[in-house]
């Protein structure tokens, strides 16, 4: 999966779609109470898409899930909403740099996950072009 600019010249390979269903599993269900704080993520997550005029803001929210996310130990993310007892493939593989749900997740490269969307949806707004999923 990958999230990438209307232009085609910034993206994230996120990997697979478990990784990006594990972090938005991982959200909603551990940040449910931030539901309201949080609404243009969970719509980026849920679709893979932004507009130019939210991506300042969703970035913003990827910044406060990060933070919340900080303070959930690894071993508790969920892997998939649908199916909460199963557990994910590399849960038993995780490096010992690993502290927290909030840097658990990572690109294909093995880059921050939440650093790399950022970068994305910045750069998406400052050239008022959208974000998309492929």
């Amino acid at each position: 999966m990958t999230i990438l600019s209307e232009d085609d010249r910034m993206y994230v390979d996120v990997g697979g779609f478990d990784i990006w269903n594990s972090l938005y599993s991982t959200v909603i269900t551990h940040l449910a109470h931030m539901k309201n704080e949080i609404v243009l993520a969970i719509s980026f997550f849920e679709s893979g898409t932004c507009l130019p005029s939210n991506c300042i803001e969703t970035a913003r929210e990827l910044n406060l899930i990060r933070d919340a996310l900080s303070q959930i130990p690894p071993s508790e993310a969920v892997y998939d909403y649908k199916k909460p007892a199963k557990k994910a493939p590399w849960l038993n593989n995780i490096s010992p740099i690993i502290t927290s749900c909030g840097n658990l997740f990572t690109t294909a490269d093995g880059k921050d996950l939440i650093f790399e969307l950022n970068t994305v949806l910045c750069y998406c707004s400052i050239n008022k072009i959208s974000v998309v999923a492929q």
